[in-house]
């Protein structure tokens, strides 16, 4: 595999368009204050910094190449980034006299190790190949006609003050030249004999292999656990009650029995099942009045069921910031109290770390973890009752993740507040962040989950 280990500045009509930077995901509070960090620590000259809670800081080395200062320097792969912020995403483009940019996007952050050109077409599909296995739900984009990749024009156009690589200043000699040659070598000679000796003496005790960082191994684990993760906030709460509330009780002589909707990715697997009342009733008459979107299916002579797609409107849990348990415990719940007399029954559990792979260093033993790091938790939710209780869900904006709701039809017993003939139960996951864990021991039911490397931070 031949890849460019230099970046590629491509000047375009408006500025310059910078290929080829290297990536590091971030976390917490101050994503821009741990990329300058990061920045100095690799002795970068410009960085792309993160705007999210939860993103990727983009640095890069131009020393002996930049060009004029007038000249605004922007990042494709940040720009690509903005044109695609949903999402996981792989494409591999031909650049001009250069090669071909691989560049990797998950919800609208850049992959690390992504980013890079290579000289042949052939020689990114290792790379490639590991990106597959590490998101299944990827998709490859490289054929500009069939799938769409944009142009170079396109890629320009997208520019901002979010893409735009910010010089990082840094410490001006105020000696000349040969005084700076001339104090480096007096340096050198008084201290290299000692420098030399304590090396030797230390040199047998050294691997021979640097120390994985496990600061930015963890970093990765936990982005990419909140990244294969789904938040529906009231707006997907409230696309979920409505297709609830618009289901037909009745078509062609058929009645409405129960649906259910669970969720998958970034869309919502729906089934309503109806049962045949009217004498006159037929498959002909259900099938004149279903809609058209649904798929049908008869499992009798008086059950039909009708299969359809809906989007959830979720979010990726990386992209939020989460509210802390503490403040879950005071707030959240608190609300969810107030609206318990309007439902049969409302069930949260205790916060659960979420789980992640745990990162191992070259003899597969687990990288300790860093006490700052940022942590994410989940509880258990599970509400029934009247449908049209389930509106006040819709009241606060709560950080839950549905993975099932069931409309159930039955006769509606003595009249009140919390019963009715239409039913609704809801289940899911309530997420939040709460750092204090993060010196918590790994749970034992991590290891009884079957998953080899699973971690709760």
């Amino acid at each position: 595999m031949t890849l460019h280990t230099e970046p590629f500045i491509l000047p375009m009509t408006s500025g310059a368009l910078v290929f080829g930077m290297n990536w590091f995901p971030l976390m917490g509070d101050q994503p821009a204050k741990a990329g300058l960090a990061l920045a100095r620590k690799h002795k970068a000259t410009h960085a792309v910094l993160p705007v999210n809670v939860l993103g990727a800081v983009g640095l890069v080395s131009l020393k002996g190449r930049m060009p004029d200062k007038s000249i605004r320097l922007h990042s494709a792969a940040q720009n690509m980034a903005q044109l695609f912020p949903t999402g996981t995403l792989a494409f591999l483009m031909e650049l001009p006299h250069s090669g071909y940019w691989l560049l990797a996007l998950h919800e609208g952050v850049v992959v690390a190790r992504t980013d890079q050109i290579y000289h042949a077409l052939t020689d990114a599909d290792g790379v490639m190949a590991s990106l597959s296995l590490a998101y299944p739900q990827l998709q490859i984009l490289k054929h500009p006609q069939a799938d769409g990749l944009p142009t170079l024009a396109a890629i320009e156009a997208t520019s901002s003050t979010h893409s735009q690589l910010q010089p990082l200043r840094r410490w001006q000699s105020i000696l000349p030249w040969p005084v700076q040659c001339f104090v480096l070598i007096l340096v050198l000679v008084l201290l290299l004999p000692r420098a030399w000796q304590l090396f030797d003496d230390a040199h047998a005790s050294t691997p021979d292999f640097a120390p994985p960082d496990a600061g930015l191994a963890w970093r990765q684990a936990v982005a990419a656990s909140a990244g294969q993760r789904q938040v529906h906030g009231s707006q997907g709460t409230r696309v979920l009650l409505e297709s609830f509330h618009d289901l037909p009780g009745s078509l062609g002589g058929w009645t409405l029995r129960q649906a259910v909707c669970e969720a998958a990715s970034h869309q919502w697997q729906c089934r309503a099942e109806y049962e045949r009342q009217h004498v006159q009733a037929s498959n002909d008459s259900f099938l004149a009045a279903v809609p058209s979107a649904w798929i049908v299916e008869f499992s009798s002579l008086d059950r039909v069921a009708g299969r359809w797609q809906l989007q959830s409107h979720s979010k990726a849990l990386s992209h939020l910031s989460l509210p802390t348990s503490a403040s879950n415990e005071r707030h959240l719940l608190s609300i969810l109290q107030g609206m318990r007399p309007a439902f049969v029954q409302m069930q949260i559990g205790q916060p659960l770390p979420v789980p992640l792979s745990t990162p191992t260093d070259r003899h597969d033993k687990p990288l300790p973890r860093p006490k700052e790091l940022a942590v994410y938790q989940s509880r258990s939710v599970n509400i029934a009752g009247p449908l049209r209780s389930a509106s006040l869900l819709l009241s606060g904006v709560m950080p839950i993740a549905w993975q099932k709701a069931a409309l159930n039809l039955g006769q509606a017993g003595q009249a009140g507040l919390n019963s009715s003939k239409l039913n609704l139960s809801l289940q899911g996951l309530i997420y939040e962040t709460d750092k204090e864990m993060a010196s918590v021991p790994v749970a034992d039911h991590c290891a009884q989950s079957g998953a080899r490397g699973c971690a709760r931070p």
